[in-house]
């Protein structure tokens, strides 16, 4: 059974067509790369996923308690709590279920009947069971290593999360997101501020999750080892393609490659029949075959070739030759409050070094 179905889809944002009528299913276990040149709506169609924006038209529908877990490209807020504490909130129903322990509890302390008692202790040691559960999917213990993965120091942990800078944001909301465990990932450019190591730790821990993915990146080999399934958004309109992202431009190749020969086929048949009809369509004895020729030509449905988006071209005239030292930098200093990235700094780059 699908993890969603979308059917229908249309978007426009006044005369620009987004959406026209797309329709697409998400199994399970998908992994699919929502490719397209930027503005064509791909992180339109990711809001749409995760509920914060609608189509003009169409269904989408989830399979019964699929839950959509969305990280956009910018992250705006946090929760003004320590890290680790902004982090597990982001897991909804830690505090019902506190609560409803803490209801079976009082209830037990007051109950004189055995029967009450022993129907009490029962539920009291299912919730128990159930907070251990949740403790083991979504606890500090998880959240922790997340946090780590993703490149968070120890001390990190207890510090103010509306003091992090964009990109250690952006880093936090993930771990929240990979913390709530959802059925479907949503991401968009979840790699723009990942340095190296984090990258590596991500990429590994994302190919080890059985979840459903659509992944928005610009990195080609994270997606190429992520996905095996494509989502393309062409000028035609929503197209899906089996394999990674080199398959999607080597099948996306063959296939212009294949309509433009058919094109040009039907051009010469086309023009054959054009001939044919011009040179004997006012001869008696060839009237009916000119007729004939006439209905065929207005049968040929035409071959329509892959429309190519324009692009900007330009170049940079070349520059004069620089002196020896191209750039030198003396007692440089930078600090965000009192964390010192540099102090003191000296460097130079000489003329044709590659740093």
């Amino acid at each position: 059974m699908s993890l969603v179905a979308a059917k229908g889809l249309s978007l426009a944002f006044g005369p620009k067509v987004v959406l026209d009528a797309a329709s697409f299913t998400i199994g399970p276990h998908d992994r699919i790369g929502l490719v397209g040149a930027n503005g064509t709506g791909k992180s339109s169609l990711l809001r749409i996923l995760a509920g914060t924006a609608h189509p003009d038209s169409g269904d989408l529908v989830f399979r019964r308690g699929a839950r959509a877990g969305y990280l956009p490209q910018d992250v705006a807020t946090l929760p003004d709590l320590p890290l680790v504490e902004a982090v597990l909130a982001s897991v909804p129903g830690r505090s019902a279920l506190e609560e409803r322990m803490r209801q079976a509890e009082a209830a037990l302390a007051a109950a004189r009947d055995p029967a009450d008692q022993l129907e009490l202790s029962q539920a009291l040691a299912e919730l128990h069971e159930e907070l251990e559960h949740f403790e083991e999917h979504h606890g500090r213990v998880r959240a922790e290593r997340i946090l780590g993965g993703l490149g968070f120091a120890e001390d990190d942990l207890v510090r103010p999360a509306r003091t992090l800078s964009g990109g250690w944001k952006m880093r936090a909301a993930l771990a929240g997101l990979l913390l709530t465990d959802p059925d479907l990932l949503l991401l968009d450019e979840p790699t723009n501020h990942l340095d190296v190591p984090t990258l590596e730790w991500f990429d590994g821990f994302l190919r080890g999750l059985r979840k459903g993915l659509l992944l928005v990146s610009h990195d080609r080999e994270f997606l190429n080892r992520q996905i095996d399934r494509v989502l393309a958004l062409e000028p035609e309109g929503l197209r899906s393609y089996a394999g990674d992202y080199d398959d999607y431009r080597r099948q996306r190749a063959e296939e212009e490659e294949r309509l433009v020969a058919q094109a040009k086929r039907q051009a010469a048949k086309r023009a054959q029949l054009e001939t044919f009809i011009e040179r004997f369509g006012a001869k008696a004895t060839k009237a009916a075959q000119a007729r004939s020729k006439e209905k065929q030509l207005e049968r040929m449905e035409e071959v329509r070739t892959l429309e190519h988006r324009a692009t900007l071209r330009f170049r940079f005239a070349e520059a004069p030759r620089s002196g020896r030292e191209v750039l030198r930098l003396e007692r440089l200093s930078k600090a965000f409050g009192p964390k010192v990235v540099y102090r003191g700094l000296d460097a130079a780059v000489q003329r044709g070094e590659r740093v």
